[in-house]
């Protein structure tokens, strides 16, 4: 597994711009934490027991986006008064490892939130509000997972850039 901070792209791209030229290029995170379809149960929830737990995306071996795995994905099926979704529950940790659920595959999240390069922040910023997500993740024209812009990257470019 690949680790993820927040970080920013230190390219600088956007510094002094008007915020309608900004785009998720000039403020998406390359570092983001990564997973195979096929890894363990039990390295997940390794990820997700340490401090400041980010998502996990789901890639395949040429990185293209498959789904993403939350810490409340991860709850869902391993408590089901927890869980948030309607899919199929598991109800103790035992029985999900021991059971149908054993690989990151069995409990991503599958239509989370994509955009290009290119989408402007102002869009970004639509879609984190109207879907109550704090970040998206950004993909190129095939599909392959190219970095993460989370709600708290865009406040920090923006400070930056003198918008805030």
């Amino acid at each position: 597994m690949d680790s993820r901070d927040d970080q920013q792209d230190p390219q600088g791209e956007g510094k002094g711009a008007d915020i309608t030229t900004i785009v998720a290029r000039d403020i998406l995170s390359r570092d983001f934490a990564r997973v195979s379809p096929d890894t363990p149960i039990g390295d997940i929830i390794t990820h997700f027991s340490k401090r400041a737990c980010p998502d996990l995306v789901v890639t395949d071996h040429d990185g293209t986006f498959r789904g993403v795995i939350t810490p409340f994905d991860l709850m869902t099926h391993l408590n089901p008064i927890i869980g948030v979704r309607t899919r199929r529950k598991v109800s103790c940790i035992e029985c999900m490892i021991m059971g149908e659920a054993s690989v990151a595959a069995d409990i991503m999240t599958k239509g989370h939130l994509t955009v290009r390069e290119e989408t402007p922040v102002m869009e970004v910023l639509r879609l984190l509000e109207k879907y109550h997500h704090p970040d998206l993740f950004v993909v190129d024209e095939r599909g392959v997972a190219l970095g993460v812009v989370s709600i708290c990257g865009i406040i920090s470019h923006l400070r930056i850039v003198g918008h805030l």
